[in-house]
C-alpha cells in the first residue's frame, strides 16, 4: 500500500510532524473501510459476533489436540453412544502451550523483521497494509479482551506490538529507498 500520506512530514494543518510518515496512507484507509464494510455486511461487527470471536480464541487455546488414534477412539465412542469425557489441559500444559505460542510468535515476527530490507517495493506495500489491517482489527476487538485470561491478553498485546513494528519497518525501508 503505497501512498503519499505523511511523505513530506506534514500533517493536515501543514505543520511539520516527523511522525507523519507513519499516518495511515490513503490506500490503508480505503482497505480498512472496505474490510469494515465486508465484515459489517456479514454481521461480523455486532457485539455478539465480536464477543464470540474473543470466546473462540479462548476456546482454541484450551483445545486438546488429539492424535489420529485418539480421534478414532473418540469417533468410535460417539458412534457407540458413549462419548468420552471432555479432555482438558492441566495448568502446566496450558502454561507450556502459552510459552510455546509466545516463542513461536516472537520467532516468526523477528525473522519477518529481518527480511524487511530484502522485500520488493510491492511486498513492502503489502506488509505495511496487512499490518495496518491487523491493528485495525485489534481496534474492534480490544474492548472484548478485558475478560480474557492475562496470558491471552499478553499474546494479543505482543502480537499488536509486532504488527506495529513490522508496519513501521516497512515504512522506514520505503523511505530509505526514496519511495
Amino acid at each position: 500500500m503505497q501512498g503519499s500520506a505523511g511523505q513530506e512530514g506534514h500533517n493536515i494543518t501543514n505543520v511539520y510532524d516527523p511522525n507523519a510518515i507513519y499516518y495511515p496512507s490513503e490506500e490503508e484507509l480505503t482497505a480498512s473501510l472496505s474490510l469494515e464494510e465486508g465484515l459489517d455486511a456479514q454481521k461480523l461487527l455486532t457485539p455478539e459476533s465480536l464477543q464470540k470471536t474473543t470466546s473462540d480464541f479462548t476456546e482454541l487455546n484450551k483445545y486438546v489436540f488429539l492424535s489420529p488414534a485418539e480421534m478414532d477412539e473418540e469417533a468410535l465412542a460417539w458412534k457407540n453412544g458413549t462419548p468420552l469425557p471432555l479432555r482438558t489441559l492441566s495448568a502446566n500444559e496450558q502454561e507450556t502451550r502459552y510459552q510455546d505460542k509466545k516463542n513461536l510468535m516472537n520467532d516468526f515476527y523477528s525473522k519477518a523483521l529481518e527480511e524487511v530490507p530484502k522485500l520488493s517495493s510491492m511486498q513492502l506495500s503489502h506488509l505495511r497494509g496487512n499490518a495496518f489491517l491487523g491493528v485495525f482489527a485489534y481496534s474492534y476487538l480490544k474492548d472484548y479482551f478485558v475478560s480474557l485470561p492475562e496470558r491471552e491478553k499478553q499474546i494479543i498485546e505482543t502480537n499488536l506490538h509486532w504488527l506495529v513494528s513490522l508496519r513501521k519497518a516497512a515504512i522506514d525501508e520505503a523511505v530509505r529507498r526514496g519511495k
